[in-house]
């Protein structure tokens, strides 16, 4: 928003479907919004998420995987249009949630997606909505593949996290 108001132009930094010229699109995307209001609601979103993210192991390699994994399926796989905002980000960290809490099953993953579920309650936000909005100008592309991403990132990083629990519990014998 603050490049754009200075009057520079923004529109290469979205993703463009196949075109060569909008690749930086896949890191530069999350960082770009058209309007103040969709700032706002991508950063509601990214506060609830992301702290809740944040809190489980692995969250920069996780945010890292999703940023990449939703920006190159949106570029790979979305319908034409300029897709920018942090909603495939947020919903990324929404996936990488319920992804941890259901492939390590551990209480801290459990309990963040329950927050995560009582916090979006009372914020009256409807995630599973937001998931599924194929509004004319909403990228549900992005939101899907985020969610995918995040989910796919937690699988991945599953084994990570069991290896480093299962050699604590070796050193302690």
């Amino acid at each position: 928003m603050l490049i754009d108001t200075i009057g520079l132009s923004v529109d290469r930094l979205g993703i463009i479907p196949h075109s060569q010229h909008h690749l930086i699109g896949i890191v530069t995307a999350p960082f770009v919004h058209d309007s103040w209001s969709h700032l706002g609601g991508n950063l509601i979103g990214l506060l609830i998420c992301g702290y809740l993210a944040s809190r489980l192991p692995n969250f920069k390699t996780a945010s890292l995987g999703i940023i990449l994994l939703t920006g190159l399926f949106v570029w790979l796989f979305a319908a034409g249009g300029n897709h920018i905002g942090a909603s495939g980000v947020v919903m990324g960290y929404y996936g990488y949630l319920a992804g941890v809490a259901l492939f390590q099953r551990n209480l801290l993953s459990v309990l963040s997606l329950l927050a995560l579920a009582l916090a979006t309650y009372y914020a009256n936000i409807n995630f599973i909505g937001t998931l599924f909005d194929f509004s004319d100008n909403v990228s549900s592309e992005s939101h899907i593949f985020g969610f995918v991403s995040g989910v796919l990132v937690s699988f991945i990083l599953r084994s990570n996290s069991s290896k480093s629990r299962l050699s604590k519990l070796n050193k302690g014998k």
